[in-house]
């Protein structure tokens, strides 16, 4: 009777991890990015956690895309576009999610960006003065260049 509940326990303990394994798919690729002094565009479906020191954020869904839901803390949003819903926020320790949506975020003018990210899409105009970056986890972290840089993220042969 013993074995059973501990056996019963334990399973109801994996259950939570085993489903969060399934949240990406086989052809989604990764991008974290560290201490980024500068700029990035992303256009992605999939999910994004970030914070920034202070930078100038725009989220907004792609052009037929899901209906975008992000959590951003740290400021006021703005509706640039007049459909009801907060796409630009700037300011100063800036939290931002947007889970499992087609998405465009813009990192401009970032100081100490962090973010990683898990999906499919394009990154474009990624550079900065400082930080560093990874595609793909286990990949080797590399330091930001200078120039803007563009690549796809999706499944590990995309790296750059």
């Amino acid at each position: 009777m013993r074995r059973s509940v501990v056996f019963l326990t334990l399973l109801a303990l994996a259950a939570p991890f085993a489903a969060s394994a399934s949240v990406s798919s086989p052809g989604d690729g990764s991008l974290s990015v560290r201490d980024l002094n500068g700029q990035i565009t992303v256009l992605a479906k999939g999910t994004v956690i970030g914070r920034c020191d202070q930078c100038t954020l725009v989220l907004d869904e792609r052009l037929g895309g899901d209906e975008l839901a992000p959590v951003v803390s740290g400021t006021r949003g703005v509706d640039t576009d007049d459909d009801g819903a907060k796409e630009r926020f700037v300011g100063r320790d800036l939290r931002w999610k947007v889970i499992g949506s087609s998405f465009r975020m813009v990192v401009r003018q970032g100081t100490d960006v962090d973010l990683s990210l898990v999906g499919r899409g394009q990154v474009r105009n990624l550079h900065g003065t400082s930080g560093t970056f990874v595609v793909n986890a286990g990949e080797t972290e590399r330091v930001l260049p200078g120039t803007a840089f563009a690549f796809t993220l999706g499944p590990p042969a995309a790296t750059p």
